[in-house]
C-alpha cells in the first residue's frame, strides 16, 4: 500500500511539473494490469495460461468490464459511461505467446486487452507478427508503441529518445492504418524530458511500471499499473491491496 501511494505522489508532482492538466472527472481510478507473457516458461514475467484464465474468470464472475485504450482514456477523463467495473488489461514487449495464448482466451470470454509494440522485433523469432497484429486489431484489440528497440528512454539523449518514439509510432499507424498515441515505456524507465517529447509527437497516453491504480488527477502520461508476476498472489488480492 505504502509503494502505491508513493507512486501516485511521484506521478502527480510531474502531472504539476509539466503543467499537463490532470483531469477533473468523477472517475477517479483505474486498474491497468500488466503482463508480459503467457506460457510454460518458469521466469517471473511469464504466467501460466491456467493462471490467466483464472484471472479472467474472476474479472468476468466480478463484474469487470475490459476496457480498450480509447475507452480508458475517456473513463480517465470522464466521457461516457461505462457498465461494469472498468478494467484495462495490457502486455508489454509483443512476445508470440501473446497471440498463441492470451489472444484466444481473451475472444473465449469476449474480452479486450492492449498491446504494447517493440517495433523493431516485429517478425522476429518468438515476437508477434504483422498479420498477427492485423488480425488482433480486427478483433477489438488495441496496440500501443513500446518503442523501437526496448532502451530504456530515461538514459538516451533527447534525439535518440525522440527517434525511439517517433518511429514505433509511425510503423505501427502504417501496419494498422489508425493512430496510435498511447506508449509504454520500456523497462519503465522515463523522466521529465521523455513526458514533453512523448506530449509533443502526439502521445496522451502514457503507462510507467510504477504499482498503483491509475488516477485521473496524475498526468495521463504517467499511470500508474498493477505488475502481474508469477509469483504473485491472487488477482483479487492484488486488486485488493494495491
Amino acid at each position: 500500500m505504502q509503494k502505491c501511494m508513493l507512486s501516485l505522489a511521484a506521478a502527480a508532482s510531474i502531472s504539476y511539473a509539466f503543467n499537463f492538466q490532470p483531469s477533473q472527472a468523477a472517475n477517479d481510478t483505474l486498474p491497468i494490469l500488466l503482463y508480459h507473457r503467457i506460457g510454460p516458461e518458469t521466469d517471473a514475467l511469464t504466467i501460466s495460461p491456467s493462471r490467466f484464465k483464472s484471472d479472467l474468470q474472476y474479472l468476468h464472475e466480478n463484474g469487470y468490464n475490459t476496457l480498450t485504450l480509447a475507452a480508458a482514456k475517456d473513463h480517465l477523463s470522464g466521457v461516457g459511461s461505462i457498465t461494469g467495473k472498468p478494467v484495462l488489461i495490457t502486455f508489454d514487449d509483443g512476445y508470440l505467446d501473446n497471440y498463441a495464448n492470451a489472444f484466444p482466451l481473451l475472444q473465449s470470454f469476449s474480452m479486450t486487452a492492449s498491446f504494447f509494440i517493440i517495433t523493431g522485433m516485429l517478425d522476429q523469432p518468438n515476437r508477434m507478427t504483422m498479420s498477427q497484429l492485423l488480425e488482433m486489431s480486427a478483433a477489438g484489440m488495441s496496440f500501443g508503441s513500446h518503442t523501437v528497440s526496448h532502451r530504456p528512454l530515461g538514459n538516451l539523449s533527447p534525439a535518440e529518445m525522440s527517434q525511439e518514439l517517433e518511429n514505433s509510432k509511425a510503423a505501427l499507424e502504417d501496419l494498422l492504418g489508425k493512430a496510435v498515441d498511447s506508449v509504454a515505456y520500456p523497462r519503465g524507465s522515463y523522466n521529465l524530458s521523455t513526458l514533453y517529447s512523448s506530449h509533443e509527437l502526439g502521445y496522451r497516453f502514457g503507462l510507467t511500471t510504477n504499482t498503483g491504480y491509475a488516477n485521473s488527477r496524475a498526468s495521463q502520461l504517467a499511470l500508474n499499473r498493477i505488475p502481474v508476476f508469477r509469483y504473485d498472489q491472487p488477482l483479487a488480492e492484488l486488486l485488493r491491496y494495491c
